[in-house]
């Protein structure tokens, strides 16, 4: 199943991202696997070091061979954001029912 995104269209782009992830189990693992390659701290540098975009492109052209090619690319700031959800599992949520302070 191919789902095509609006390269002009945000949130076409991310739905179709969500929709080939949810689709199929090894694509949602090789994303994270990827994710996990992406090796940048904007606070120790300015600019994205070259190991980094290249991760990144690779990233980028396995999307877009999910959704069908009209994917724009996540950038460096999205990827980073991705990287913090999946791979760290870092959720921006100040109480949740699956922590595990809230268990009795």
């Amino acid at each position: 199943m191919s789902v095509q995104a609006q390269v002009n269209d945000p949130h076409a782009q991310l739905r179709s991202l969500y929709q080939a992830l949810l689709a199929d189990q090894e694509r949602f693992d090789e994303f994270k696997r990827l994710l996990a390659l992406y090796d940048f701290d904007p606070r120790q540098a300015d600019e994205e070091p070259t190991a980094a975009a290249s991760a990144r492109d690779k990233l980028n052209e396995r999307i877009r061979a999910w959704v069908g090619g009209n994917f724009g690319g996540l950038s460096a700031t999205q990827t980073l954001q991705w990287r913090a959800i999946v791979v760290e599992e870092r959720f921006n949520v100040s109480l949740s029912p699956w922590k595990e302070s809230n268990i009795y």
